[in-house]
């Protein structure tokens, strides 16, 4: 929720990068059967002996390993574009990207795709590529939500300028800032909108479905290198980075929300950093909307702009659902098609949508704080009390989870996936045994 926005902003140039930022957004927007699907996957790299993460610098650091993935790519990223001397922090080609976060883990992003074949066609070969490097040098990348054993005041920020000013702005902000940008790890995945009302309607139930999906993919057994006694750890990180830019969007389930409250609301928060004239410059507590002349305001301007929140769900120009931990891939591709199956199927998205509309913004924070706290035994039945997910009055945990496969599998099944439908199988075991990849990893 915002809380920290105490300056008056323009509002002459306010209202006018509200209606480019929305232009923006309805310019996102794809016919009704060409919708695709985006996926990232964070690990983090550590060595296989000792467990602790790999550091960025050296030869034998990720830049390292960067350095010979390099001839397999089409294209180096650097951390000053403009200065090939400059260390190496990327990498991209046709069908996917390497990008490092502040922490040096490793994103892998694929290109757009629908058929999950396309996807686990491409991570293998990623995949391959990576182990070969990681093996010759004895490390292992790792799935999981936070890092095993490595301290975050030993891990060291990527040299980007960018990174120092967050990690200074996030230290009055939250207590887990740099817990965040150091030590977490996720899976995410996007999804297209045809209209401004479908991006809305699926913001809105994505957020609803956040608390459980978080704790489906919960998988961060550690936590500064002690084992994890609650749920969800890495969705408590993220909790507590800033409140101006986590949780939910603001106002998301009021009435007559729509593209314009969303540009409103992260065009007056405070963006923490702007680039002018080519200089990256600290924001403080200004807002988009003073920072930037929104006559000249570009693109690349807006995305950088709407990348400086974190919400668990996203709008830019598609739907980020980001609420996910990183998981091993069968999970991770799992989790693709669960998206899949409840987010492209218009009947699931109807009837979801439907079944949550009695939710507020106060809603999923009570939902998340009960999940965390006490995981499956935790009682949701308040806010899924109309049967959202299986039909059941009132809805335990594990039936709520339950629901949403059998969901999701029936979604795919109507798409003509079913071969995809199969791929959820993997998350049964976790959901009869009420348990999660977090407690069966310390078990």
């Amino acid at each position: 929720m915002i809380t920290n926005n105490s300056y008056t902003p323009d509002e002459q140039n306010l209202a006018i990068g509200i209606t480019k930022l929305t232009d923006y957004f309805k310019a996102g927007a794809v016919p009704a059967g060409q919708g695709r699907l985006g996926f990232e996957l964070e690990q983090i790299i550590v060595d296989e002996e000792s467990g602790f993460s790999v550091p960025f610098a050296g030869e034998r650091g990720i830049t390292g390993i960067l350095q010979q993935l390099s001839p397999l790519y089409e294209r180096e990223i650097r951390a000053s574009p403009n200065d090939p001397s400059s260390p190496l922090i990327g990498l991209a080609r046709g069908d996917a990207t390497i990008t490092l976060e502040p922490g040096a883990q490793f994103e892998f992003s694929s290109k757009p795709f629908w058929n999950l074949e396309d996807l686990l066609e491409v991570w293998d070969k990623y995949q391959n590529e990576l182990f070969e490097i990681t093996d010759t040098l004895g490390y292992v990348p790792l799935d999981i939500g936070y890092q095993p054993r490595t301290l975050v005041e030993d891990i060291t920020l990527l040299p980007k300028e960018r990174y120092n000013m967050m990690n200074q702005h996030f230290k009055g902000t939250g207590s887990h800032g740099m817990n965040m940008m150091r030590g977490s790890a996720a899976t995410q995945v996007a999804i297209d909108y045809r209209d401004e009302a479908d991006a809305i309607t699926k913001l809105r139930v994505a957020a609803a479905l956040t608390p459980l999906l978080s704790l489906l993919s919960d998988n961060t057994p550690f936590f500064e290198g002690k084992p994890v006694s609650d749920y969800m750890k890495r969705t408590t990180i993220w909790n507590d980075v800033d409140p101006d830019r986590s949780m939910i969007p603001p106002k998301l389930f009021t009435p007559n929300y729509g593209f314009a409250t969303y540009a409103e609301s992260v065009l007056t928060a405070p963006v923490i950093l702007f680039d002018k004239d080519g200089v990256v410059q600290y924001a403080g507590n200004k807002g988009a909307a003073d920072c930037y002349d929104m006559n000249e305001v570009s693109q690349a301007d807006f995305e950088h702009i709407l990348s400086m929140f974190f919400f668990d769900v996203r709008l830019r120009n598609y739907v980020e659902i980001r609420c996910a931990d990183s998981m091993p891939f069968p999970f991770a591709l799992a989790y693709v098609a669960l998206i899949k199956g409840l987010f492209y199927d218009e009947r699931n998205l109807i009837e979801l949508s439907e079944r949550f509309a009695h939710f507020d913004d106060d809603s999923v924070p009570a939902i998340k704080a009960e999940l965390i706290s006490k995981g499956y035994g935790a009682d949701v039945g308040e806010f899924y009390r109309k049967g959202a997910l299986s039909g059941k009055k009132p809805e335990s945990v594990q039936s709520a989870l339950r629901g949403l496969v059998k969901r999701a599998k029936r979604g795919l099944v109507d798409m003509d996936a079913a071969g995809e439908a199969g791929l959820l199988d993997v998350f049964l075991p976790l959901i009869e045994g009420e348990t999660t990849l977090a407690r069966e990893f310390s078990e």
